[in-house]
C-alpha cells in the first residue's frame, strides 16, 4: 500500500497558489531556528527544480523513509507525484518552536482565500534538520 500521508505531506507542503517569486523564510530567523527553517526552502527549491531524489536523500527523517520502504513506496517517485499534484511551489515559514532534537515549523502554503497553514514536525539528525512529519 502506498503511504498516502507521506506524499499528502508533501503535497500538502508545496501546494498553493500565485506566481510570485518565493520569499525565503530563513532570513526571518536566526541561530538554530534558521537551521530549521532550511530544509523547508529547500523543500520548496527542490520542487521548483524537480529534484524529488534531493528530497529524498537529504530532506526526509530516517523515519519517513522508513515507512516509505516499509509500506513498498519508492520515495523519488513518491515526491514526484507529490510535486505533479502541488498546484504551485510557496512555501513561508511563519513560527518554529524547537525542543531538543524535535522542531514544529508553522507553514503557510498558497495566497488569497487559498492560503493554507499546517505545522511540519523536524528532526534533528546527525546535526542536520529533515522534514519528519506533517500536522494539519
Amino acid at each position: 500500500m502506498r503511504t498516502i500521508a507521506i506524499i499528502s505531506l508533501l503535497t500538502v507542503a508545496i501546494a498553493g497558489c500565485g506566481g510570485a517569486a518565493p520569499r525565503d523564510s530563513t532570513q526571518e530567523f536566526s541561530g538554530e531556528k534558521a537551521k530549521v527553517a532550511a530544509p523547508v526552502e529547500a523543500l520548496e527549491t527542490a520542487a521548483r527544480d524537480r529534484k524529488a531524489a534531493t528530497v529524498c536523500a537529504r530532506l526526509l527523517s530516517d523515519r519517513l523513509l522508513a515507512q516509505l520502504k516499509e509500506q513498498g513506496t519508492n520515495c523519488p517517485t513518491a515526491v514526484k507525484e507529490a510535486f505533479d499534484d502541488a498546484d504551485s511551489l510557496d512555501l513561508t515559514v511563519d513560527d518554529i518552536t524547537i525542543t531538543g532534537n524535535k522542531a514544529t515549523a508553522k507553514i503557510t502554503s498558497g495566497r488569497g482565500s487559498d492560503k493554507k497553514t499546517d505545522t511540519l514536525e523536524l528532526a534533528r539528525e546527525g546535526g542536520t534538520w529533515k522534514i519528519d512529519l506533517l500536522r494539519t
